[in-house]
């Protein structure tokens, strides 16, 4: 009897850490736009982060994450970094092709590196990669997006930075150069790390309306009414693990943190669900 109980718990346990692991949920914000950006209005940005892509990853939860993408038809798609969590092996660049050339043929999609594809020796391969299946890697530089149906358009900043030289900035934006050309624009900032923020929102003149950050992968860990349990950077119980967050000093300003899709060094998700992040503007 007790044999076939602590069978029917191992069961269960297995089956709730393969879902924890495998099976991803959409988090959906709307963000609020000024009437100025109102042409703007339902459009779509799907934003994910952190697939730690290695030899070995979940074809099951990559394909079914292509599929809700392509469901969720975006005009935009956005990575917050960390691609490859390791690149020793030739079927990390494979995966990389596979999972962003079908990204590419869903929307135009927009990259940003993480510290774990910065620190890769195979940077330049992973680079031409992306280039050759159509997508934009954005190495701290800003890209004007404009859409058929609408009057005006976003900035799309990109920020590609090792956390031990962002950490030194003042003003983490000061080599960006917005174009002249679009004074006014709806400012996105893609960055890998958000414990930054207050760096990013240093130049009055290019405080982004929308950073989507990842890294965090939620705290690995997410303990009820408590948040994300530990975060490299920020340690124990940090205050940027996921979600939305807003500030009253810059309430135009607002912060979305992906859980991401992969794991790093500790190898499971412990209440905390892949994620994959689509906004709405209203």
């Amino acid at each position: 009897m007790y044999e076939i109980l602590i069978i029917l718990v191992l069961l269960l346990l297995g089956g709730y850490f393969y879902w924890q692991n495998h099976i991803h949920k959409v988090t959906s914000y709307t963000v609020s736009l000024p009437k100025d950006y109102a042409s703007l209005k339902d459009k779509k940005i799907v934003f994910i982060s952190d697939t730690h892509f290695r030899k070995n990853i979940s074809h099951f939860l990559i394909d079914r994450v292509l599929l809700e993408i392509e469901k969720v038809n975006p005009e935009v798609i956005l990575f917050g970094g960390d691609i490859v969590h390791e690149v020793s092996h030739d079927q990390v660049i494979e995966h990389t092709k596979d999972f962003f050339s079908q990204l590419s043929k869903i929307a135009p999609t927009y990259v940003v590196y993480g510290n774990h594809d910065l620190k890769s020796d195979r940077k330049k391969e992973m680079t031409d990669t992306l280039k050759r299946v159509g997508v934009t890697l954005l190495d701290n530089e800003s890209v004007w997006l404009t859409f058929e149906d609408s009057d005006i358009g976003i900035h799309l900043i990109g920020l590609s930075e090792e956390m031990s030289s962002i950490s030194m900035k003042q003003d983490a934006l000061s080599q960006i150069n917005l174009s002249n050309e679009h004074k006014k624009g709806l400012k996105i900032l893609l960055a890998h790390y958000p414990q930054f923020i207050e760096k990013y929102r240093k130049d009055e003149t290019k405080i982004p309306d929308l950073i989507l950050s990842g890294d965090t992968h939620g705290g690995q860990v997410i303990l009820p009414f408590v948040g994300g349990l530990y975060v490299p950077g920020q340690g124990f119980n940090p205050y940027y693990d996921f979600g939305i967050f807003t500030n009253e000093t810059y309430p135009s300003s607002r912060l979305i943190i992906s859980r991401g899709l992969g794991n790093s060094s500790f190898p499971l998700r412990i209440n905390n669900r892949p994620e994959i992040v689509m906004i709405k503007f209203i």
